[in-house]
């Protein structure tokens, strides 16, 4: 029987390019249903959307080309720089007060027992409400005659409080409103992170007669910033976009003080008839998005490489 022939190393590479291009076939068959509602979805509406940027009318009018009028708008409408200011203080607002409030339930839950699964379940419940009840349940909180604050301050011999009226705390007004709404879906993420870490580390710094202060300040803390790191983009993400929240309770007053680029955007395509403008406009906040939750994503890897 004659001994099996040595393949060459052309036909070695040939027949490992063969099986490269196989396994990526394969992998683009798998990738192609995503792929398509991908581009179905999102570049197509991304490219419309974008189409859209250089023509005036609003959304069902004739559409006329306008060249780049709107965004020349963007940076003469004083609008626009004052819904992107309120929507960063927003975000600054309410992105440290729900990692502080959501990191503090998360271990509370942790350490508790008998009664834990029915309070995670209450605190989830505010994520999983409509918008139209949480802000008509804080409408009547803030109510500077009968709202329930305004009782316990009067109660308390101060002065009442116009939560909404008053430019200077209406913001933060929305920012306790959105941190209410949030903290329990927080509360949840970050006690998934908790349950991960391992409880040798802990029984350790036990034994070593560490009090809880310091547990959390040399151990939890450090082994959960990829777990911070990684929620501060989601955060970004999200809080950038509040609209539904502003849209009920202040509708962006007063004097614009609660505005948003999201209601902004909805108040130029729908309100004013100005699709074009509405447009460029949302290009904006993509781009804050983009750039908070990049920069957000290479701290990440750079902390965690470290």
């Amino acid at each position: 029987m004659p001994a099996p022939r040595r393949l060459t190393g052309a036909e070695h590479r040939r027949l490992a390019r063969r099986y490269r291009l196989r396994r990526t076939l394969q992998a683009y068959a798998f990738l192609a249903p995503n792929l398509f509602f991908f581009g179905l979805f999102l570049v197509v509406p991304s490219i419309w959307l974008l189409l859209v940027t250089f023509q005036s009318g609003g959304v069902y009018g004739e559409a006329q080309f306008v060249g780049l009028d709107n965004w020349r708008q963007l940076f003469v409408d004083p609008l626009v720089t004052q819904t992107m200011r309120n929507t960063l203080l927003l975000a600054a607002m309410s992105i440290p007060a729900l990692f502080v409030v959501g990191l503090g339930l998360a271990l509370l839950l942790r350490n508790i027992g008998r009664g834990g699964p029915a309070l995670r379940a209450a605190l989830y419940f505010p994520t999983l409400t409509p918008l139209v009840i949480i802000g008509s349940i804080w409408l009547f909180l803030v109510h500077p005659d009968f709202g329930a604050l305004n009782l316990g301050i009067r109660a308390l011999g101060g002065d009442t409080v116009n939560w909404l009226g008053d430019t200077a705390i209406a913001l933060p007004t929305i920012a306790m409103v959105e941190v209410w709404r949030g903290m329990g879906f927080w509360a949840l993420f970050f006690l998934a992170g908790l349950l991960a870490l391992p409880e040798e580390l802990y029984q350790a710094a036990h034994l070593d007669g560490t009090n809880a202060w310091q547990r959390l300040r040399y151990l939890t803390l450090p082994l959960m910033r990829p777990v911070f790191l990684f929620a501060a983009i989601v955060a970004i993400f999200y809080t950038l976009q509040v609209f539904d929240t502003v849209f009920v309770m202040t509708d962006g007053g007063p004097a614009n003080s609660t505005a948003t680029v999201a209601w902004y955007v909805y108040k130029s395509i729908y309100v004013y008839d100005q699709a074009g403008f509405g447009a460029s406009l949302s290009f904006i906040l993509l781009l804050m998005i983009l750039g908070l939750t990049l920069g957000a994503l290479r701290l990440l890897r750079s902390r965690m490489d470290g």
